[in-house]
C-alpha cells in the first residue's frame, strides 16, 4: 500500500494517474481501477465503479442490494489477479475501513494506492505500506518563498507557460500568495491569460508584471473566491472547510486567518488566545482542535531548531479564510478597510500592512471608528499608528504584539537581549484604566521600566503577559488580582525579585518565570494551591524552596537550564499529579529512588549526566521510555521478590537506544538467569560480575536488540575470552571494565555492527607481557565496522595517563599497531595521551573484500562513514515516511550551505 498525503492542491490526484497511466505499470498487472471519492460519498456507487473497472462481471437484478454483496464480489474476483487500485480523495476513515475489504491480500504483488488530506487516515495501515509521500510546501526564510518536492524547489517559473508573456516576476507578491501550491499557481496563470486576452481586445498590450500587478489588486479586494480564474482552487479548498465536522473547529481556523502572510507561532501563544476569546474554556480541547486541523492539511507544523514545533498557514489558505471572515463579519482587520469605518466593529485586528492604491489610505481608515464598542483588539507589528486606550471601554481581550519576536527569541536562546521600545510606562497606566479587560498579552518594550500598583484595578484580569520590559520586580499590588489564572513573565532579563504577595494568587494555574534572573523563590509560592504549570527555565535559581512540595496540583515543571541548582528538595518528590518534569541543562546528576512518589509522571527530561534512574522509577505506569521488558517484570510477584537485593537502574528508550537498558549493580557470579529469562529485549545493558565464561556468553549473544554492552570484570581470566562470530547481531558498543587489557579477543567474522570499542582499566600493578607468551594482539582487525577504539585509566591510580602501568602501556601500542593494519579508518584515544586517526589500511581492505564474507560495505573505500546497504529511492525517514517538506532546521542548514558555496 502507498500513501500520498497534503494539503489542498498539491497535486496528489496528479501523481497519482501519472502512476496508473504509466504504460510500464500497466503492463505488470491484470486489473485495475481509479476511484475518486467525494466528502459524503454513496459507497455502492463507489464499490460498484471499483467492480466494473476491474473487469468483473455486474451483479444483475437484486443481486448487488448491500454492500456487502459488492465487497464479496470485487474480493473474489480479485482472489487470484495482480490488481492495482487507487482510492483517490479520500475523506473519512469510516469510508476506508469499507473499500479496503474488497481487496483481498493474495500476495501477488498487487498495489493500492490511496490519496488523501488527512494524514492521519492510513492509520494502521501504513504498518504495510511500502510508501508514505507527504505533500505539504514549507516556508523557507532564508530564501523568503514556500518550496514544494522532495528536493523542496521553487516551482513556479517550472511551471510557467508561455501564455502569460514576457516580464513575468517569480517573485511577485501574488505568486507569493499562492504558497507553492500547484493548483494556486495554475488558477493564477488561467487568470493571468483571462485579464491578457480582456486587455488585447481592447487593444491594450501589457506586460506579465503589469498583469500580476492587477490580479493581485483584485485578490486582495475581493479574495480568490471573486478573482475570475481561481474557481477549482476555491472549490477544492471550501470542500476541505465544509468538512470539518464541527462549527467550533472552524471559528478557531477563522481566527487563525488574522495572522500576517507567513507568520509563524507556537501552539501555546495559539490556544490561550483561543481560550481567552471564548472558543473553548479547556486548554486541552484547544491542543486537541490545532492537532486536528494541521491533521487536516489547513494549518503546517513545522520543526524548529527547539524542542517546541512551531504553527504556520500558507498563504493560499490564509487568503481564503481571511475573506471567509469577512464574509461571516467574525472579525475586522484594518488592511481590508477601504474608507472611513463607522460601523460597529466587536473585534478588530490592526494587521502590519499599508495599502495605498490611490484611495484613503489605511492609517485614516479608522478615524470614525467607535473604539467603546470593541471587545477584542489585536494590534501586530509594524503596525504604525498609536492605539487610544483610553477609549477602549468594553475590550476584554487585548493583544499587543507590536514586535513579534518570541519566536526568534526561543529558536535563538543565545540572544539574551532584545532591545526594541513598544510601549512605555503612561501606556500601561493608560491600559490599567481598562476596568473590563479579563485577556492581557504583550505589555513589551525596554521602555516599560515598572509595572504601576495601578494593575490593581484590574479585578476581572484572568491573563496577563508581560515580556521583553525593563522591570526589576513585579508590585506588591499584583496580589489583588483574584481572578488571575495565568501570569507569564518570560522573558524579562532584568527581573532579579519576585514578590511575597504572590501567595495570594489563589486561583492562579500557570506561572511563568523563565528566561528571567530570579535567584530564589519565595516560600509563599506554596500556598498557590492551584497552580498547575511552573515555568523556571533558564533563571539563576541555586535552588527550590521545600514548600514547592505543597503544590499538590502541579502538572507541569521545567527547571531546564539552571545550571547553579544541582539539588531538588525531597518535598518536590511528593507531588503526586505531577506529569512532565523537565531538567535538562541542570547541575542536577542524580535522581532518587524517591520519585517513585510521583505516581503520574509521564514525561521525564534528563541530560547525559543521569545515565539512568533507580529501579523504583520503572514501576511509574504513565512514565514515556521505560522498556515493555521492565513494565512487565513488575507484573510479576516471584520476580519482583527475587529482584528485591539487586541494585538496578533503568535507562530509558530514546532515539539512540530504542529498547531501553539495565544496569545491574550488584555483583553476580556470571549473567544471571533472571536477564535470559525477562530481560532478553534489552538495548543496552551494563553488569559487575566475577568472570565471564562460555554460558555467559550464550545468554548476551542471543539477545536480539543488545546495542551497548557494558562489561565489569572483577577476576582476571587465565585465558582471554573469544569473541566469535556467533550472536551479537546489533551490538555496536562494547566497554570492557578490567584490571588489564587482554581479557577478550575477537576471532573473523566477531560483532559484525560494533562501531566502538573500550578498555576501562582501575588498577593494575603487574608486569608486562612476557615475549614468550605467545601472540597478545586483540584481533580487532576482524571487527569490520569499527571507527573507535579508546583506553580509560582509573585516575586515581594512575593520574589518567597509561605509561603508569608498563603493562597497559605495553598492550595498548599492541592495540595501536592493530588499528594501524585495520581496513577502516580508526579514531584511537587513550587517557593522557593525545587523539590519533589513522587512515584506512587500503592492503587490508583489499584483502578483505576478496574474502568469502560481504564485508565490503563502504562503497567510498573505508573512510569510515556507516553506509546503508541499499540506497533509498526516495529520502525517507526511519518509520519509511518519504516527506515532501522536511525540518525547517534542515532546510535551513541545507540552504546556508549552498549560499557558501556560491
Amino acid at each position: 500500500m502507498a500513501s500520498i498525503v497534503g494539503m489542498a492542491g498539491m497535486g496528489k490526484t496528479t501523481l497519482a494517474h501519472l502512476v496508473y497511466e504509466d504504460e510500464e505499470i500497466k503492463s505488470k498487472f491484470q486489473s485495475r481501477a481509479f476511484v475518486s471519492v467525494t466528502p459524503n460519498p454513496n459507497m455502492k456507487e463507489v464499490l460498484t465503479s471499483i467492480l466494473q473497472q476491474v473487469g468483473a462481471e455486474p451483479l444483475a437484478g437484486t443481486q448487488a442490494r448491500t454492500q456487502e454483496d459488492l465487497i464479496h464480489t470485487i474480493s473474489n474476483f480479485l482472489e487470484n489477479k495482480r490488481y492495482l487500485v487507487i482510492i483517490d480523495d479520500i475523506w473519512h476513515r469510516e469510508e476506508w475501513n469499507i473499500i479496503r475489504r474488497s481487496f483481498p491480500q493474495n500476495n501477488l504483488g498487487s498495489r493500492i494506492v490511496i490519496t488523501t488530506r488527512i494524514a492521519s487516515l492510513p492509520g494502521d495501515d501504513f504498518d504495510n505500506s511500502k510508501l508514505y509521500i507527504e505533500m505539504n510546501p514549507i516556508w523557507s526564510s532564508l530564501k523568503k518563498r514556500w518550496l514544494y518536492g522532495f528536493y523542496r524547489k521553487d516551482v513556479t517559473t517550472q511551471m510557467k507557460p508561455d501564455m502569460v508573456g514576457q516580464g513575468f516576476d517569480g517573485d511577485h507578491p501574488i505568486v507569493r500568495m499562492c504558497g507553492g501550491v500547484p493548483s494556486a499557481l495554475l488558477c493564477m496563470f488561467s487568470a493571468m491569460a483571462m485579464v491578457r486576452e480582456q486587455q488585447e481586445q481592447l487593444g491594450v498590450h501589457v506586460k506579465a508584471c503589469n498583469v500580476q500587478d492587477m490580479i493581485e489588486k483584485q485578490v486582495k479586494r475581493n479574495g480568490f473566491q471573486n478573482t475570475q480564474g481561481f474557481e477549482p482552487l476555491v472549490e477544492s479548498l471550501q470542500l476541505g472547510y465544509a468538512d470539518l465536522p464541527h462549527h467550533m473547529l472552524k471559528t478557531c481556523l477563522l481566527y487563525c486567518s488574522i495572522y500576517p502572510e507567513n507568520y509563524q507561532f507556537y501552539r501555546d501563544q495559539l490556544v490561550m488566545r483561543w481560550v481567552a476569546e471564548g472558543f473553548t474554556y479547556k486548554e486541552d480541547i484547544a491542543k486537541g482542535y490545532l492537532e486536528e486541523l494541521c491533521n487536516r492539511g489547513l494549518m503546517l507544523r513545522l520543526e524548529g531548531l527547539s524542542d517546541m514545533p512551531y504553527y504556520q498557514m500558507n498563504p493560499m489558505m490564509r487568503n481564503f479564510l481571511r475573506w471567509k471572515s469577512r464574509e461571516d463579519n467574525f472579525i475586522t482587520c484594518s488592511s481590508d478597510i477601504r474608507l472611513a469605518y463607522a460601523c460597529q466593529v466587536h473585534r478588530l485586528c490592526i494587521d502590519d500592512y499599508q495599502v495605498d492604491d490611490g484611495e484613503v489610505q489605511v492609517v485614516d481608515t479608522l478615524l470614525e471608528l467607535d473604539w467603546s464598542q470593541i471587545r477584542s483588539l489585536v494590534v501586530f507589528e509594524g503596525a504604525e499608528r498609536c492605539v487610544p486606550f483610553e477609549k477602549l471601554e468594553r475590550v476584554r481581550v487585548l493583544d499587543l504584539q507590536y514586535h513579534h519576536h518570541y519566536l526568534k527569541f526561543v529558536q535563538s536562546l543565545w540572544i539574551s537581549v532584545l532591545d526594541f521600545e513598544a510601549l512605555g510606562n503612561q501606556h500601561v497606566k493608560d491600559i490599567c484604566g481598562l476596568l473590563r479587560v479579563r485577556h492581557l498579552f504583550g505589555l513589551e518594550g525596554t521602555g516599560i521600566s515598572e509595572i504601576p500598583p495601578e494593575i490593581a484595578r484590574l479585578q476581572h484580569l484572568e491573563t496577563l503577559q508581560v515580556r521583553f520590559t525593563s522591570i526589576t520586580e513585579l508590585p506588591s499590588e499584583i496580589r489583588d488580582l483574584q481572578q488571575l489564572k495565568t501570569l507569564a513573565v518570560s522573558p524579562n532579563r532584568k527581573l532579579t525579585e519576585l514578590p511575597r504577595e504572590i501567595g495570594g494568587l489563589q486561583q492562579l494555574e500557570t506561572l511563568d518565570l523563565s528566561w528571567t534572573r530570579l535567584t530564589e523563590l519565595p516560600r509563599e509560592i506554596g500556598n498557590l494551591q492551584n497552580l498547575e504549570n511552573l515555568n523556571l527555565q533558564c533563571t539563576k535559581l541555586k535552588e527550590l524552596p521545600p514548600e514547592i512540595g505543597k503544590l499538590q496540583h502541579l502538572k507541569t515543571l521545567d527547571l531546564s537550564f539552571n545550571g547553579g541548582l544541582t539539588q531538588l528538595p525531597r518535598e518536590m518528590w511528593k507531588l503526586q499529579n505531577l506529569k512532565r518534569l523537565l531538567l535538562s541543562g541542570t547541575g542536577v546528576t542524580k535522581i532518587p529512588r524517591e520519585i517513585e512518589g510521583l505516581k503520574k509522571l509521564e514525561i521525564l527530561k534528563l541530560d547525559d549526566t543521569i545515565s539512568a534512574l533507580p529501579w523504583e522509577a520503572s514501576q511509574l505506569l504513565k512514565l514515556e521510555g521505560v522498556p515493555e521488558c521492565v513494565r512487565q517484570a513488575w507484573k510479576k510477584s516471584d520476580l519482583v521478590s527475587e529482584l528485591a537485593g539487586e541494585i538496578l537502574s533503568v535507562q530509558l528508550i530514546d532515539w539512540l537506544n530504542e529498547s531501553g537498558g539495565l544496569i545491574v549493580g550488584r555483583k553476580h557470579m556470571g549473567i544471571p538467569g533472571w536477564i535470559k529469562d525477562h530481560f532478553k529485549d534489552l538495548g543496552s545493558l551494563d553488569i559487575r560480575m566475577c568472570k565471564l565464561e562460555e554460558q555467559d556468553l550464550k545468554i548476551l549473544r542471543e539477545m536480539p536488540n543488545l546495542k551497548f554492552l557494558t562489561l565489569r570484570l572483577e577476576v582476571v581470566p587465565r585465558d582471554p575470552i573469544a569473541i566469535s562470530r556467533e550472536g551479537f547481531p546489533c551490538l555496536r558498543e562494547l566497554v570492557v571494565d578490567s584490571r588489564m587489557p587482554r581479557v577478550v579477543t575477537f576471532q573473523e567474522g566477531a560483532m559484525p555492527e560494533l562501531q566502538k570499542l573500550v578498555f576501562e582499566f582501575q588498577f593494575y600493578g603487574g608486569p608486562p607481557p612476557a615475549a614468550n607468551k605467545g601472540d597478545p594482539q586483540l584481533g580487532i582487525k576482524h571487527l569490520r565496522r569499527l571507527l573507535w577504539v579508546e583506553f580509560k585509566c582509573n585516575l586515581e591510580w594512575y593520574g589518567g595517563a597509561a605509561e603508569s602501568s608498563p603493562c597497559i602501556s605495553a598492550m595498548i601500542d599492541v592495540v595501536r599497531k592493530e588499528a594501524q593494519e585495520h581496513p577502516r579508518e580508526i579514531c584511537f584515544r587513550v587517557s593522557g595521551r593525545k587523539d590519533e586517526d589513522f587512515p584506512a589500511n587500503e592492503e587490508s581492505a583489499q584483502s578483505s573484500s576478496s574474502g568469502t564474507s560481504k564485508i565490503n560495505d563502504t562503497p567510498n573505500g573505508g573512510r569510515g562513514e556507516i553506509q546503508e546497504e541499499e540506497e533509498e529511492t526516495f529520502p525517507a525517514n526511519e518509520s519509511g515516511k518519504v516527506s515532501g517538506s522536511g525540518t525547517a532546521s534542515e532546510i535551513e542548514e541545507e540552504e546556508i550551505h549552498e549560499e557558501e558555496e556560491r
